[in-house]
């Protein structure tokens, strides 16, 4: 065999259609001649019923006149044809057999009531029965088909096993090396030895195959270094190709694009960037988008068109950047160069006006004291209080000039929580950490803004550092019984009854808190700076949960405690 399979070349699998074709030709001969047997058998069944329906039919007009109906029943069925049936007109068999409802219509092939009696006669014939004769018949035709198929399909196989064995082989292989192109393909050396177009096949995809590795392995390494580049940017970007389709995206913008809640003038982000991808514009306005509840995001988008060599368009780059917390830093940036400059100003001018109030005032009380008249000495008096009291304006504007440790305004809780999520996106993503803040309510809180913040950074930053494999951390704010009560969440590796000993301690212990941190030492002393206070509970291998409660409600101004919410602090 061996042999013979050296001897056959590329040409002589033009056998195989060929076979098929014999093989086909066989099975249509069988089929015919089975056809025709039953063609031809059905023919003649047909026509004995016919005449054997028509025969009684007029042996009943016949012999009716002559003798009973009864006699003629006794005859038909010593007749003894088994496929003969008569029935009555309720479908009644005459003859003993089955009741005319219960057989099936297609084993019927005659039947006839043309009689004086309206006898139904029928012509029953069994149809598996009519097939196992029909088989009977064809047996030996049914065989010889049957042996010359085997022999015919014995032949193919013969053939094409010695004539597309090293195609199937190669194909094979090909269909290994494509499903899984880092294994070698260690059979095609076989091939490559062979002097046949086989052999030279097989030469030219070893060749083949070793080019396109080396080049796969680089443009895997290219392209999985770009899709983490661009995953991991802190902006968004889409890349579309020129009939708008979306051809790249990262987590980042898909998390912007897909959020419905913030829009500009009805419109979401992900059509106005529609919108902004229709202009011939690079460089575009700031998108500023604003929810139901208030709360504004800001974003910058670019749109790059990108060329191939020949200047030919094939797609768009668009980048889309937060700058929701930059635009808020600017804010307060802004605001506090304002009031650093007002104070200045105000220092400056106090200083300069303080001396010429004092000399004025002083000028005043000396004449006051040369007037004679009542009514001089009088407006002499009430210039010099008119002089204290611009004073008292300006000691207002040195006090403003002056630095406080403790700045305490109507903070806005949703706000707070808003910015720090922003402030923790990235980084809780780059650890594997979903971070959450949830503000039960529009929660205001009487506070030192950039106090509670620290607190609540403070906080945040020690549950990053106990979730050492991803997790999760959540913030939560609700009023109770007319206080704001902050919780701070998380699933981190928590901490046994030892150490939490010790971080409770450290609140008030100068020694304790050297062994256990100055973080909490910070926390407490701030909260109490603003009128709060935190509790701890913590579970080894379940996370730690911190309470911050402010209570002091009662210390507030009257001012103040007129501008809080009902059920706030």
């Amino acid at each position: 065999m061996k042999k013979l399979r050296l001897k056959l070349t590329i040409e002589n699998k033009i056998l195989i259609p060929f076979l098929a074709i014999s093989m086909l030709s066989i099975l249509c001969f069988g089929i015919i001649l089975y056809y025709n047997g039953y063609t031809v058998k059905m023919s003649n069944n047909l026509e004995s019923a016919n005449t054997l329906v028509r025969y009684i039919e007029t042996d009943l007009d016949t012999m009716l006149p002559l003798t009973d109906s009864d006699a003629l029943l006794e005859k038909y069925h010593d007749l003894g044809h088994e496929r003969i049936e008569i029935f009555d007109e309720n479908g009644v068999s005459l003859l003993g057999g089955p009741v005319y409802q219960t057989i099936p219509k297609e084993n019927i092939i005659a039947e006839s009531q043309d009689n004086v009696l309206s006898w139904r006669i029928c012509y029953i014939l069994d149809r598996e029965d009519f097939q196992a004769s029909l088989l009977e018949e064809q047996k030996y035709i049914i065989i010889a088909t049957i042996a010359l198929l085997i022999i015919t399909v014995q032949v193919s196989i013969f053939v094409s096993y010695n004539i597309s064995e090293p195609i199937r082989c190669l194909s094979e292989i090909c269909t290994e090396v494509s499903a899984h192109p880092e294994r070698p393909a260690g059979k095609m050396e076989e091939f490559a030895t062979r002097r046949d177009e086989i052999g030279q096949l097989a030469d030219a995809f070893q060749t083949m195959l070793k080019n396109i590795n080396s080049h796969t392995a680089e443009l895997l390494e290219v392209k999985t270094l770009n899709e983490n580049i661009v995953e991991n940017l802190p902006t968004g970007i889409v890349a579309y190709t020129p009939a708008g389709e979306v051809i790249c995206i990262n987590s980042k913008a898909i998390s912007m694009l897909t959020n419905e809640e913030f829009r500009n003038h009805g419109k979401t982000l992900q059509q106005l960037l529609d919108h902004i991808l229709a202009t011939d514009q690079v460089l575009h306005d700031p998108l500023r988008l604003q929810n139901a509840e208030g709360r504004t995001r800001a974003y910058d988008v670019g749109v790059w068109r990108l060329r191939w060599s020949d200047e030919s368009e094939w797609g768009t780059l668009c980048t889309i950047d937060d700058i929701t917390y930059n635009k808020m830093m600017e804010e307060k940036v802004s605001e506090t160069e304002k009031l650093a400059y007002t104070g200045k100003v105000a220092a400056m001018l106090a200083h300069e006006i303080r001396n010429p109030l004092a000399g004025i005032r002083a000028s005043i009380q000396v004449i006051s004291r040369r007037m004679d008249g009542e009514r001089d000495k009088m407006l002499c008096n009430s210039m010099v209080h008119e002089v204290d009291r611009v004073n008292v304006l300006i000691e207002d504007l040195l006090n403003l000039s002056r630095k406080r440790e403790s700045q305490k305004t109507l903070l806005s809780l949703n706000a707070l929580f808003d910015e720090l999520l922003m402030l923790y996106s990235k980084i809780a993503e780059n650890n594997g950490i979903k971070i959450n803040a949830l503000a039960m309510g529009n929660l205001s809180l009487y506070a030192d803004e950039s106090e509670i913040k620290q607190v609540l950074v403070n906080l945040i930053n020690n549950s990053i550092k106990a979730i050492p494999n991803g997790g999760w951390i959540a913030l939560q704010a609700r009023a109770e019984q007319g206080c704001i009560v902050i919780l701070v969440k998380d699933n981190g590796v928590g901490m046994d009854e030892a150490k939490l000993r010790g971080i409770l301690e450290s609140r008030t212990d100068s020694g304790a808190k050297a062994k256990a941190g100055y973080g909490l030492s910070i926390v407490s002393q701030l909260l109490a700076q603003n009128g709060g206070e935190f509790q701890i509970e913590s579970t080894p291998g379940k996370g730690t949960e911190i309470t911050i409660i402010f209570r002091r409600q009662g210390e507030l101004s009257d001012e103040a405690r007129r501008r809080l919410p009902t059920g706030q602090c």
